[in-house]
């Protein structure tokens, strides 16, 4: 399952840089839709579990999962959204990449280890493969605001490296609650900084949510991106390690360009065969010992079923 649901959540971001493109290109104010998408994701989620019966009043007003709100959705989202207004989406996923570095390195510092040399290579690898398939859309006039969009997109994956390492600890303090129900409140409350956010910057255009256009890509970034895609992302990190389910971050970029083309009829490149390769080298690399570890563990519980029948 652990493989399997990794999987899931590389194929659900990326399609959700395709309904990302489609939303802004209906008119609504980038962070404003951001802000929408988690805000009713989360409620969404939290009334699934009040009907249910569960007791969420410990986790409201709950400043960790404020914080892992802030950090994971508030600053990943609005830094990358403001960024792609003055550098491409290629070069915004390049950038985006990062995360599980960042993630590794927190991690590293906070626990006094060093560094892997072969994971350390697999990630480089990756990192590589993302530069060469998103290299097509990179091209572009280099100034103060291209400067601070590229420093504030390396930011927010900086606070994305955080959140993932906070929301960890959270979810091993609490590993009877479910990961979707924590993941539902950090993404209420980063959904909720976000719209007050937007209101302040952006003055959204609220009768724009009326168009269908404008409705499809939310509610799709709500199921399947938010309730779905994050929901797994958070599950993932109670079961593994924070580095191995954000090497999403590398596959994601690959798909998209796939669905780009398919879609959208975006050109696919040799060179970006090439970063495809690479990117599949460096992330079964940087995880290789996670999946031998999972695959030891199936083989074990196959034969204790086998020799319990």
């Amino acid at each position: 399952m652990i493989i399997i649901n990794y999987l899931f959540i590389c194929i659900i971001f990326g399609t959700t840089f395709l309904a990302i493109k489609f939303g802004i290109e209906s008119g609504v104010s980038p962070l404003f839709s951001a802000g929408v998408r988690f805000t009713l994701a989360g409620l969404i989620v939290i009334t699934y579990f009040l009907l249910k019966g569960q007791n969420v009043k410990k986790f409201i007003l709950s400043k960790r999962l404020m914080y892992i709100g802030f950090c994971l959705t508030f600053m990943t989202f609005s830094t990358l959204y403001w960024a792609e207004q003055y550098i491409t989406s290629g070069l915004a996923a390049v950038l985006s990449a990062t995360g599980p570095m960042m993630i590794l390195l927190f991690q590293l510092r906070r626990n006094n280890k060093r560094i892997e040399r072969k994971q350390l290579i697999a990630l480089i690898m990756a990192f590589a493969g993302v530069v060469f398939v998103c290299l097509p859309g990179i091209s572009q006039h280099i100034s103060y605001l291209w400067v601070a969009a590229c420093v504030a997109v390396l930011i927010g994956e900086a606070f994305y490296g955080l959140g993932s390492i906070t929301s960890k600890e959270v979810l091993t303090d609490f590993k009877s609650v479910s990961p979707f129900l924590i993941n539902a409140f950090q993404m209420l409350y980063g959904g909720i900084f976000l719209l007050l956010f937007s209101f302040v910057i952006e003055k959204p255009n609220i009768s724009i949510l009326s168009s269908w256009d404008a409705q499809w890509p939310i509610l799709y970034l709500i199921f399947i991106g938010s309730i779905g895609g994050h929901g797994l992302y958070s599950w993932l990190l109670a079961k593994t390690n924070p580095v191995f389910p954000s090497t999403w971050l590398y596959v994601s970029p690959l798909i998209a360009s796939v669905l780009g083309y398919f879609v959208m009829d975006e050109p696919i490149k040799p060179i970006m065969a090439i970063g495809g390769i690479l990117i599949l080298s460096g992330v079964f690399i940087a995880n290789w010992s996670t999946f031998s570890m999972y695959r030891k563990q199936g083989k074990l519980f196959k034969k204790e079923v086998e020799v319990s029948k």
